[in-house]
């Protein structure tokens, strides 16, 4: 008797997955159905919600190749030694070699007094004034390449030449870029804090959304909660109808960034040819690309809950 029980609770509990499954699906496509019958609606829904998106993703990818950039020159980092005016050339030949059997240096070069004062010269514009100088006023300058590591490592061996006696002046020449890295990471936060500002505010346009919605199908649910429908069951074609704007509004600010950066290609071609350099522009990836449009699934289906949670229990059959 027992097994007879269990095998007609069976079919019982599949037969309510089954119609639990297709009400879902049902709802999914009704929802979709009645966002396809009001297209001025969802065309003005979907466009701002896309607009909205697409500013913290093009900050984004901004950032992103501007970080490509600056990582290039990283590993290319080079100190420069700026020895005293009283150093001989012996000594700082001396020193250079010295330097070069350093475990944290994988190269050097040695430039004279003269050397620089003669590059200075070709390149200032400046010769004549030049030569009416009693003495050179530019020092021996080594440049030390150093092992690609970490900058602690840098700045240790950057330390470490700069104690040296005969050494006047230690320049890091990436400091520059330490600096950039810092701008980088306050833009980063900022990116991070207008995100989290534009995602309420897609939050508020489809919660709107789907409140207008309930508004103008109030008498259906009555109608619907007389016959007995539960909140679940009325909850559901509207939760699905935030997915699908918040689905749309993902695609089209992925549109928006994407042609918006191929419009800035060409002028980056030739900006390559005239410079010859080979920039490369970088656009949202697969991952990125996945990320957006779940980001944006998810803050609809945030919205609309937030908005039948609040006003669909204020809907009561009198």
């Amino acid at each position: 008797m027992a097994g007879s029980n269990v095998r007609r609770d069976r079919p019982a509990t599949s037969n309510r997955i089954s119609a639990y499954l297709l009400h879902h699906l049902k709802s999914l496509l009704f929802s979709l159905d009645k966002i396809y019958q009001a297209p001025t609606t969802t065309i003005m829904t979907v466009a701002v919600i896309g607009i909205t998106l697409s500013l913290p993703g093009g900050f984004y990818l901004f950032l992103k190749n501007i970080d490509a950039i600056s990582g290039d020159f990283r590993s290319s980092s080079q100190i420069s030694l700026y020895l005293g005016l009283d150093v001989s050339d012996k000594k700082a030949r001396a020193l250079e070699k010295q330097i070069t059997e350093m475990a944290d240096v994988t190269s050097t070069r040695f430039i004279s007094r003269e050397s620089s004062l003669e590059e200075f010269r070709q390149n200032s514009g400046f010769g004549k004034s030049i030569d009416t100088l009693s003495s050179n006023p530019l020092p021996h300058t080594i440049i030390v390449e150093p092992v690609e590591g970490d900058t602690f490592m840098v700045r240790n061996l950057l330390n470490t030449l700069e104690a040296m006696p005969e050494v006047d002046i230690a320049k890091l020449d990436t400091e520059w870029l330490e600096r950039l890295y810092t701008i980088i990471e306050i833009a980063k936060r900022s990116v991070i804090i207008v995100t989290i500002l534009f995602a309420f505010a897609v939050l508020l346009i489809i919660g709107n959304t789907i409140r207008l919605d309930i508004q103008n199908r109030y008498q259906e649910i009555i109608v619907t909660k007389l016959i007995g429908a539960t909140d679940a069951f009325i909850r559901r074609p509207f939760l699905y109808g935030g997915i699908w704007y918040g689905l749309l509004g993902g695609i089209i600010s992925w549109l928006i960034v994407e042609i918006g950066y191929l419009a800035i290609a060409g002028p980056l071609d030739r900006l390559n040819l005239l410079y010859q350099s080979d920039m490369n522009l970088i656009t949202f990836s697969f991952h990125d690309f996945i990320i957006l449009i779940t980001s944006s699934t998810l803050l609809g289906l945030a919205g609309s809950w937030i908005a039948v949670a609040r006003h669909l229990n204020q809907i009561e059959p009198t």
